[in-house]
Parts: structure tokens; sequence; C-alpha cells
């Protein structure tokens, strides 16, 4: 099947990117929301900060995603305008 020019949206490099900077977000978050876990024992606070980071950072990953969509777009536009 022949593949549409719309159809590659990132390279492997951006969804590589994408992938570490969520990875990033979800280390911070979770060191982040530790102190507001309902647990004493620090272990289980860590589990509960760990949970509750997952949804930012998938959250974050989706946003980056469409981030550099939008500016892969903006950026093929641009230097098809130009010539």
């Amino acid at each position: 099947m022949r593949q549409l020019q719309y159809q590659k949206l990132l390279s492997k490099t951006q969804i590589i990117i994408g992938i570490l900077l969520s990875i990033g977000v979800f280390i911070l978050m979770s060191i982040i929301l530790k102190p507001f876990t309902f647990s004493p024992d620090p272990t289980i606070a860590q589990i509960q900060a760990c949970f509750a980071a997952v949804p930012v950072a998938t959250t974050f990953w989706f946003a980056c995603n469409m981030f550099m969509i939008v500016l892969s777009d903006q950026i093929k536009r641009k230097k098809e305008n130009a010539e």
C-alpha cells in the first residue's frame, strides 16, 4: 500500500526525544509528589507517588507529541512557501 504524504508525522528522533522527556517528567513528578501521599511508610509513599506521576507524564507525552507535530508542519509549510 502506498504511504500518503501526511502519514509520516514524526521522525524516530522526535519520538525518542518525546519518550526521554516523558521519562524525565515521570521521575521529577514522582519525587515532587512523594510528600503529598497519605502513607507514613516511605516505600508505600514512593509507590503512591509513582502511580500519581503516571497520568501527569502521559499527558506531558501527548502534549509533547502534539507540539512536535505542529512545529514540524509549520517548518514544512514555511519551506514550501519559501520555494
